[in-house]
């Protein structure tokens, strides 16, 4: 199969544990193509899509965006972070829902079936202010996806939530991390990552957003059932 992976830090796999790596591991003999890239947007994914002109015809496409547009505000204290990200975001709903629909569409012309895919938590603490606010934005690509007949919506923020909500929990969110991470090595370097993930009281991400070991196995797990499921079609 020929699969193409479309997303932020998650999907590029670093700061963290990278799940694509393992997808790779457990399906050899097919073609993945990562196409993330840290710090995207809703818009700056779009605007990045539109000039990649692919031509390829791929069998499952993954879109996995949205976590930067709340983000975003957050880190709009930290301008340092920001000016070095330097990703335009979607400043309301309504102008989300418009960049969204046009990635689908752009990405329907050469994708057979597309899986759409919740934004998961910023911050392990499920009730803070993000969380809420991501969990506004998951209902607005699950409506939006069911618009769509080629269109399946992941809700992966579900089986975080289920995890993280019989622990004790931190409220360590990232700011600084991710100038912290980049200069400590802490990109990929599993063992780090899972040092730094327990320092901080963290069950399922290296700092809030980025996965650690356990959370990007969960990714993958997902990942593989509904290719897998693709393949018996």
């Amino acid at each position: 199969m020929d699969i193409i992976l479309f997303g932020d830090s998650l999907t590029e796999g670093f700061p963290g544990i990278d799940y694509y790596k393992i997808l790779k591991e457990k399906l050899p003999e097919d073609n993945l193509i990562n196409c993330g890239k840290g710090g995207d947007t809703v818009t700056s994914l779009y605007n990045r899509i539109k000039k990649m002109n692919i031509s390829k015809k791929y069998d499952v496409a993954f879109i996995w965006i949205g976590t930067n547009d709340v983000l975003k505000k957050l880190l709009n204290k930290y301008p340092l972070i920001n000016k070095i990200l330097n990703q335009p975001y979607a400043k309301n709903m309504g102008e989300f829902r418009k960049y969204y629909i046009d990635i689908i569409e752009y990405v329907s012309l050469n994708a057979k079936k597309i899986f759409t895919v919740s934004p998961l938590i910023i911050g392990e603490d499920i009730h803070n202010k993000w969380n809420a606010e991501l969990g506004r934005l998951c209902e607005e690509i699950e409506g939006i996806s069911s618009k769509f007949e080629n269109v399946e919506y992941l809700d992966l923020r579900k089986d975080f939530i289920s995890v993280l909500s019989n622990k004790k929990i931190s409220n360590y969110i990232l700011p600084g991390t991710i100038i912290g991470s980049m200069l400590s090595g802490l990109f990929n370097d599993s063992k780090r990552v899972e040092k730094k993930s327990k320092e901080r009281t963290l069950h399922l991400t290296l700092d809030g957003v980025h996965l650690n070991k356990t959370g990007a196995q969960m990714v993958a797990d997902v990942f593989l059932e509904r290719i897998k499921m693709n393949k018996s079609l």
